[in-house]
């Protein structure tokens, strides 16, 4: 401070705008005490920023997850739709030996792995990069918003905060070659015999004229005449298929499909509630405007009461349609499909099984869904 204020006397004129040198030097020096003092009080502040060495993922979790499924219109068109899935549950693993990340339970089939949300925690708030798939190009990754390509192994990278070093990670993501809930086949042994269709014990049938439906419960010992809520012209007039399956508090649903020249492309569908308690109606059910997945009309089906509530049709070409709406919409698709083209019978077990019997040489298949 005593060599800074020598040097203004030393240099400065005596003489300034008509200011008097002593009167500047007062100002100047004044104005240097504050700055040191200042700078003194900015100095002493005790807020310090530490850092660390340490350079590893120490978290990493998958979060929501778009995904395309394929399936086959009633006309025959594929289409595709997409749906979501939260992730968070699907486990992954990190090999910290070996700086590897990767899921123990592969994702769903149609996952689409070249977006994938990813979060990313890493120990002492290391640095995490992504490296290029097509150069040694690293990019700074945003844990939870960054949409990856995880169509083949990525590399990570952790910098530690205090530059000492980084670590890599390889992580690859798998994804199921085969949807749970696939349907595999197995040839049975010759004289094999198909399993009976376990249904609601309700039996139906067609009167003699053709224009309605009774129904028995005791193998046609007494009859019941079916009542409708419209027009029996509605009716199936060809390839009429039942069948019946029970509900909850012991009631029944019973559905009836097959072929009417009023109905040009689809075949009609008819269904029952029967209540012991009450007479119920047989329902028809319209194909609504924008419903294309229905069942193509021209084929007899056998109607199969499947798992969960759902229904299946097959027909003798070996297509096979489910219903998850009780026989509202009818879809195929590439996870349901028959081993054979020519079928002379199916059933199902009760149990998840579906069984068919082949043409000509009476093979018997049971196909089951995959866990």
């Amino acid at each position: 401070m005593a060599d800074i204020c020598g040097i203004v006397r030393k240099f400065a004129p005596k003489f300034v705008n008509g200011y008097s040198m002593k009167r500047i030097f007062q100002i100047f020096c004044g104005l240097l005490t504050a700055g040191l003092l200042l700078t003194s009080c900015l100095g002493s502040s005790d807020d310090t920023t530490t850092v660390y060495d340490d350079m590893a993922i120490s978290t990493f979790t998958l979060g929501k997850l778009n995904r395309y499924l394929h399936t086959t219109t009633s006309a025959g068109n594929d289409s595709v739709y997409k749906t979501t899935y939260t992730a968070t549950s699907y486990h992954v693993s990190i090999d910290q030996l070996n700086h590897r990340i990767f899921n123990t339970d592969p994702l769903l089939t149609g996952t689409d792995m070249g977006h994938i949300i990813c979060n990313v925690t890493t120990k002492n708030n290391g640095v995490v990069y992504i490296k290029s798939v097509t150069s040694d190009t690293l990019t700074y990754f945003n844990s939870g918003s960054d949409s990856i390509d995880f169509t083949q192994p990525r590399l990570f990278r952790v910098y530690a905060t205090d530059g000492s070093g980084s670590r890599d990670y390889t992580v690859t993501l798998s994804v199921r070659s085969q949807e749970a809930g696939t349907m595999t086949w197995t040839k049975m042994p010759d004289g094999t015999a198909m399993p009976q269709t376990p249904t609601s014990g309700w039996e139906f049938a067609f009167n003699e004229e053709g224009n309605g439906i009774n129904a028995t419960n005791d193998h046609w010992a007494t009859t019941i005449a079916g009542t409708y809520d419209t027009d029996t012209d509605l009716l199936p007039t060809a390839n009429r298929s039942f069948t019946s399956w029970m509900l909850k508090n012991g009631l029944a649903y019973a559905l009836l499909v097959g072929d009417n020249d009023r109905q040009e492309n689809a075949a009609v569908v008819w269904r029952k509630i029967i209540d012991p308690d009450k007479a119920t109606d047989w329902v028809y059910m319209p194909i609504e405007e924008k419903n294309s997945y229905y069942l193509p009309k021209g084929h007899y089906y056998w109607l199969l009461p499947y798992t969960d509530g759902n229904v299946l049709a097959v027909d003798a070409t070996g297509s096979i349609y489910l219903s998850t709406d009780q026989g509202i919409t009818w879809r195929t698709s590439s996870d349901l499909t028959s081993p054979v083209s020519a079928v002379a019978g199916a059933a199902t077990d009760g149990q998840g099984g579906l069984w068919l019997s082949e043409v000509g040489t009476g093979t018997v298949w049971y196909g089951i869904k995959t866990e």
